[in-house]
């Protein structure tokens, strides 16, 4: 009977804890980030509302950096419009950059990387693998999603290429 209990319990656990990841897969971690760094909704704010549906930030819990700063830019000088945020731990690097694609019928000429919900990116490598990047198009063609990975020469790779598909994924996944 205590052995029927624990066991029930322990899946109990294990079901809580699944949902409780597929739920957050979706949960708009742009809320979370601009009320943690107030900074990076000042520079949101500076972009057309429209184009603001599009930005979508990824779950800091797939960063493999601990993160000690992060940083926004609005561009609106020129169209199209774009959207940066740069997570930082010393001198190791994650760029998020968007870029407005709404009706300009974008395409990447070539891609090499399968993301979630069939979506097709352009990944490569430079610098004997300190600088890492992946690129995409949203489903709806109205976003240009590019990652970059910075890590200094010299200093172990702070990321891999699984890992920076894990990053994409988790900005597509909440986009749907």
């Amino acid at each position: 009977m205590k052995m029927r209990l624990i066991g029930l319990c322990s899946l109990l656990l294990i079901l809580a804890a699944c949902s409780g990841q597929a739920a957050s897969s979706k949960e708009n971690q742009l809320d979370a980030l601009t009320e943690d760094y107030p900074a990076v909704q000042t520079e949101l704010e500076k972009l057309p509302e429209e184009f603001r549906g599009e930005v979508t930030v990824p779950d800091r819990e797939t960063i493999p950096l601990s993160v000690s700063s992060v940083k926004a830019t609005a561009d609106t000088k020129f169209e199209p419009n774009g959207f940066d945020v740069y997570y930082a731990e010393d001198e190791k690097r994650l760029n998020v950059m968007v870029k407005d694609q709404k009706g300009m019928n974008a395409t990447l000429e070539e891609t090499n990387q399968e993301l979630d919900h069939e979506i097709n990116g352009m990944y490569s490598e430079a610098e004997d693998g300190h600088m890492l990047t992946l690129m995409w198009i949203t489903q709806n063609e109205n976003a240009l999603y590019k990652l970059i990975g910075l890590t200094p020469s010299g200093k172990e790779a702070a990321f891999t290429k699984e890992e920076m598909v894990q990053i994409a994924n988790s900005i597509i996944q909440q986009r749907q």
